[in-house]
């Protein structure tokens, strides 16, 4: 004889069988999300303030923001070899 197949599950219709994988879905968690003036914000999104700015780029390690140029058939400091 094979086992039970079905949840029970005690509703206002009264006692139900309930197929599983069928449950009623979870309601999804309600976000509350930060006011600024008349408007919400996006979690992430907020407007930081300076000092905060500056403090994650000094965080950050430093790299170069534009490629360096080569100077292949110049010399040291610019001046043109004598022949």
């Amino acid at each position: 004889m094979v086992g039970q197949r079905f949840n029970v599950e005690r509703t206002a219709a009264g006692q139900q069988f309930v197929i599983p994988g069928t449950e009623k879905p979870r309601a999804a968690p309600r976000i509350k999300y930060a006011r600024e003036g008349c408007q919400l914000v996006i979690p992430g999104a907020e407007q930081v303030s300076n000092q905060t700015l500056l403090a994650r780029i000094m965080g950050k390690p430093l790299r170069p923001r534009v490629g360096q140029r080569g100077l292949a058939g110049t010399s040291l400091f610019g001046n043109a070899r004598p022949n």
